[in-house]
């Protein structure tokens, strides 16, 4: 009977023990809520509003925002005051720490960290030292950290300033520089060393002779197989010219009569051929591209200085007249040399389209005044500064010739084309305004001389083409008018 009761004791003692444990433990995480809680309320407290206070003894008038996460202050614990008011100022009631400074804490909430963002409000750090609410019109004062110099962060900072560069990825050293046009611009070329004697070329002219067979003596010196970087060399230009006088279909010398009479001199003032130089018969006149050349030479002023008056009609002219030569062998077999050379594609089209440009696109000789055309220049006639220009064709000459406005004084050197014509050096007068040296072919067709003219331009525009005809040595000179960024033919003509 003792046994039992000592035990019943036994059971009873512990079980208060249990129960007084259990209720310490409660009692401790009320107190724990209630300060984390505190904390809360101090956090949203010390925000910085952007609302004026209103005067002291006043009411501010304000209406509850339907807002039910809102917020709401806890009363203050019993706890002891760790603040103490002295004339309107808070201050701490405790020793300050040895650094003197608010020990605080700052824990990082996103999702709070945005709401206050979006509200406008300055994020505050949440401190644990229970510092009371703000009444209204009190001020508190925290003391800011002394924080105590580290040289290691101190240096890396110093580092980040000073030394820009080392932030971010390292600069190449190919990175475009401050002129991108100097980096995309072409290279200057790099000086070449001197050629030696046994590859060395003759100097090419610049200035043309004035004697009657110093050209033919100049281009005899010059190496018999030169390719100067035009794609064709002197013996691939003398057998074009060759086969290409093999071509002329339309050749008409057998309809000329060429009255070569007397020879003269540059500087003669007498007329040596009292005849007129040529006698065409009527069939030459029938030939298509003979026909159709004549119809453009009523499309031009004399005076170079004049502008000219470019019509529909004229236009369809000169693409009859260009429809026409280039149907010819002729213009076929000097197309395929140019496509060739690589000078031009394959497209017919663009073959016309280039006769168009160098020889029907007009410019201005001087003055601003559109009134020339290579196609003028050459196969017309052109009087500027009371000056003979051009007239290199010998159908225009025959026709201003039986006009009267032509005089033929006498011939300075003849180049025998065979059966197919010649190329004639001569002396004569056109409205009475003195040529002293005028050269031209004769009896050949207009789409020879022009392909001849145009295979010079594109392959040796300003230098020499040297060219062979009836196995007999002759050149072409060509030279290049540009205007508004476009290369024209400025004169062309043979030279023997």
């Amino acid at each position: 009977m003792a046994s039992t009761s000592l035990t019943a004791i036994i059971v009873i003692i512990s079980s208060l023990v249990l129960i007084d444990v259990f209720c310490a433990e409660v009692s401790q995480s009320r107190q724990n809520a209630q300060s984390s809680a505190q904390i809360s309320s101090d956090a949203v407290s010390s925000a910085k509003s952007t609302t004026p206070w209103p005067a002291l003894g006043q009411r501010a008038a304000t209406t509850p925002r339907p807002n039910s996460n809102k917020r709401t202050s806890r009363p203050a614990t019993q706890s002891p005051k760790k603040w103490i008011q002295q004339n309107n100022i808070w201050i701490r009631n405790e020793q300050a720490s040895a650094g003197g400074e608010v020990g605080t804490s700052q824990t990082k909430d996103p999702k709070s960290n945005v709401q206050n963002v979006r509200a406008g409000v300055a994020q505050q750090p949440a401190t644990t030292s229970g510092r009371p609410p703000l009444n209204r019109g009190d001020t508190y004062t925290v003391l800011k950290p002394q924080v105590l110099p580290n040289h290691n962060q101190q240096a890396l900072i110093n580092g980040l300033n000073g030394n820009k560069q080392s932030v971010g990825p390292p600069t190449s050293p190919t990175s475009k520089p401050l002129s991108y046009a100097g980096a995309v611009g072409p290279k200057q070329p790099q000086p070449h060393p001197p050629p030696s004697s046994t590859t060395s070329k003759a100097p090419t002219p610049t200035v043309p002779s004035t004697g009657p067979v110093s050209e033919l003596e100049e281009e005899s010196k010059r190496p018999q197989n030169t390719n100067d970087g035009s794609g064709a060399s002197d013996d691939e230009l003398r057998e074009f010219a060759e086969n290409i006088l093999r071509k002329d279909t339309n050749n008409a010398m057998k309809y000329v009569t060429l009255n070569i009479q007397g020879m003269t001199s540059s500087r003669s003032s007498s007329d040596e051929a009292p005849k007129a130089l040529l006698n065409i018969a009527d069939p030459a006149f029938k030939i298509l591209s003979i026909e159709k050349i004549i119809l453009l030479y009523n499309n031009y002023f004399l005076d170079a200085g004049q502008n000219e008056v470019y019509t529909g009609q004229e236009r369809i002219e000169e693409n009859n007249f260009l429809d026409a030569i280039l149907a010819t062998p002729v213009m076929q077999f000097a197309r395929n040399f140019l496509v060739q050379k690589e000078k031009i594609g394959k497209d017919p089209k663009e073959f016309k389209d280039l006769l168009r440009q160098i020889w029907f696109n007009m410019y201005s000789r001087g003055n601003g005044r559109i009134g020339s055309s290579g196609f003028e220049h050459v196969f017309v006639a052109e009087i500027k500064n009371n000056q003979v220009s051009g007239l290199h064709n010998w159908l225009y000459f025959n026709e201003e010739e039986s006009q009267g406005r032509a005089n033929y004084l006498g011939y300075l050197k003849k180049l025998d084309l065979g059966e197919k014509g010649a190329i004639v050096k001569y002396h004569f007068t056109f409205h009475d305004i003195d040529k002293p040296v005028g050269s031209m072919f004769v009896g050949t067709s207009p789409e020879l001389e022009m392909a001849l003219y145009t295979t010079c331009f594109v392959l040796r525009a300003d230098r020499i083409c040297p060219l062979k005809m009836n196995g007999n040595k002759f050149i072409i000179r060509t030279y290049t008018y540009r205007y508004r960024g476009k290369n024209m033919i400025g004169s062309a003509f043979p030279e023997i």
